[in-house]
């Protein structure tokens, strides 16, 4: 790509719209890559950044795989035309919160991005992302758009080891939308004994199913209520899996797990957001809230590999492909959960 050139971006305007924009390309420093985009998967967080809603950076895309198209003069690692997918944040590894453990706590981790983000016709990674692991070589077998859903599944990875699934547990996964679909698959190469998912849209609960969820129930009905019960025995799923941004899931989950029982908190309400809920049941049956923010390079690569091995395959789960200069309609399409599942931005 030609120094000095442009290249088109998709934006959130000074008014809150999306816009698919003209921008000088950017220029890279000596440890740094550009990356010509190939597939960016459409996350719920860009929706939720496009309305005012967001609680992270507000940069788009970020579930992203592409070709290197031109590499810093001291970077020795990746080569031009290396097939890559790229994480946008990195922790710093040194600071409390990394030697601890709680990487994406890490003061650094939100600093780091995509310049200007995963939907653009190329992208900047940066020196600290290159030097701490972010950009990970495909392997030939996998194809850009199976790449994109390495952030995502990562981001999984890392609240199930939160979580702690035994494979004794019944968990309820509540929300069969990407995140939770992914969630069931995983659930199932850890091997969980009963999986239970809940949604508010039927074609959602096909969706649990087919990706290995034991028994699916409309969200909210008491009779689904009742029947979760009756198959744990009265006592309540061991894991609960919030994989909805609604606080009424939230909800559904602290009414559904045992005594001693522990829900991830997955989804991210928007901000603002309060739980009301009676505090003392949640003290005097001993439930623990576990919530899990994004993900690191480490799960990133554990995911890539096993998408690699054959041992989780998800991109069945696509339902839609858009060109970028259709990125509106792709979002469109992508808000609209009662026809879309997964939407992809293509180059």
């Amino acid at each position: 790509m030609s120094r000095g050139s442009t290249l088109k971006a998709a934006l959130i305007d000074s008014q809150g719209r999306l816009q698919l924009a003209d921008l000088d390309a950017p220029k890279i420093g000596g440890r740094e890559i550009l990356v010509k985009m190939r597939a960016c998967g459409v996350c719920g967080t860009d929706l939720e950044k496009l309305h005012g809603m967001r609680v992270t950076p507000p940069v788009l895309g970020h579930e992203v795989a592409g070709d290197i198209e031109e590499v810093g003069s001291a970077v020795e690692e990746y080569s031009v035309g290396d097939r890559v997918a790229v994480h946008h944040h990195v922790p710093c590894r040194t600071c409390f919160y990394c030697t601890n453990g709680d990487e994406t706590m890490c003061a650094d981790f939100p600093k780091s991005n995509l310049d200007p983000g995963g939907f653009a016709e190329y992208f900047r990674v940066p020196e600290v992302n290159v030097a701490r692991g972010a950009v990970f070589r495909l392997p030939p077998s996998m194809s850009y758009r199976e790449a994109t859903f390495a952030e995502p599944t990562g981001c999984c990875i890392r609240g199930l080891n939160r979580l702690g699934v035994q494979p004794s547990d019944d968990v309820l996964v509540v929300g069969a939308g990407p995140v939770g679909l992914t969630h069931i698959r995983l659930l199932r190469t850890r091997g969980a004994n009963l999986i239970f998912a809940t949604d508010m849209i039927d074609s959602r609960l096909g969706w649990a199913k087919r990706f290995g969820a034991d028994e699916v129930f409309k969200a909210a009905r008491q009779d689904s209520v009742g029947s979760i019960l009756d198959a744990t025995e009265g006592r309540g799923v061991d894991r609960a899996i919030v994989a909805s941004g609604s606080v009424k899931a939230i909800r559904s989950a602290l009414r559904l797990v045992r005594k001693g029982g522990k829900i991830l908190l997955f989804g991210i309400p928007p901000q603002g957001s309060l739980l009301d809920c009676d505090a003392s049941d949640i003290f005097i049956r001993e439930i623990t809230l576990i919530p899990s923010y994004s993900t690191t390079e480490y799960e990133m690569k554990v995911a890539l590999d096993m998408m690699a091995n054959g041992k989780i395959q998800l991109s069945e789960m696509i339902t839609h492909e858009f060109r970028l200069a259709d990125i509106a309609d792709a979002f469109r399409t992508a808000e609209d959960a009662q026809s879309s599942l997964k939407v992809i931005v293509r180059d």
